[in-house]
């Protein structure tokens, strides 16, 4: 259990040391293809991938595993290469992000109760919201890196433009000039939409399933006490009178 620990937590720094050399890069202050980053950033991808293998090997059935971790499968193939000539390789460094999501069970660290944790849990996993999430952090770092190249402005401002296009809150200082920008705008309209509506789908679900559960346990226990009224009942006539 102990090694267990200590393996997940190691994981976890190294993930955190992944996501800051992103965001280093995300930020231009340095450069993910200079060495010796491109070196360490080979090291983390290689490390990633021997646990998802780890990991693989352990768990009975594969195919619900590759299924349940596709953004992990994802991080550790190197699409920067890939995509290096397009301009588009920081899109997909972000997906190194689910290194460190998929450790969120160590919130508890910073003093989360288990109840709560499982209630998140159980919020995240109704009506798929957990994978409409992924995607609208995915989307909106894609859109905001088309945008940014397309127009010509910074990432940050990008960023921030992708936001509150798809929160559907609007701003009128940066707008799309280019037929590219403006296909960005229209698939974080679209992402808004979808994320509102999924959002209010599953917070609804959610209550309605935990009512539901609530109502079942008072009836289950009525039921019981009336099982042991009728046996206190029974065993009354029994006694002589």
């Amino acid at each position: 259990m102990h090694n267990y620990r200590r393996y997940n937590l190691t994981m976890m720094f190294l993930s955190l040391a992944s996501i800051v050399l992103i965001i280093l890069d995300l930020l231009s202050i340095i450069s993910i293809l200079d060495q010796p980053y491109f070196a360490i950033d080979i090291i983390f991808v290689v490390i990633f991938a021997f646990d998802y293998i780890y990991r693989l090997v352990l768990y009975e059935d594969k195919v619900e595993f590759v299924l349940h971790h596709v953004f992990d499968l994802l991080s550790i193939i190197p699409f920067y290469s890939i995509f290096r000539l397009f301009r588009l390789s920081r899109i997909f460094r972000i997906l190194r992000f689910s290194h460190f999501i998929r450790f969120s069970r160590f919130s508890r660290l910073l003093g989360l109760k288990m109840r709560s944790q499982r209630e998140i849990k159980s919020v995240l996993h109704t009506n798929g919201l957990i994978y409409v999430l992924y995607t609208a952090v995915l989307l909106i770092l894609f859109s905001s890196t088309l945008f940014s190249v397309s127009e010509d402005i910074s990432f940050s401002e990008s960023v921030w433009w992708a936001i509150v296009t798809a929160t559907t809150v609007g701003h009128g200082e940066i707008y799309p000039m280019t037929l590219t920008g403006r296909f960005a705008a229209i698939l974080l309209m679209f992402l808004g939409l979808a994320l509102i509506g999924t959002l209010t789908s599953s917070l609804t679900t959610y209550f309605s399933q935990s009512k539901s559960k609530e109502v079942q346990k008072i009836n289950d226990l009525e039921s019981k006490v009336d099982l042991l009224l009728e046996k206190i009942s029974d065993m009354e006539d029994k006694l002589p009178k």
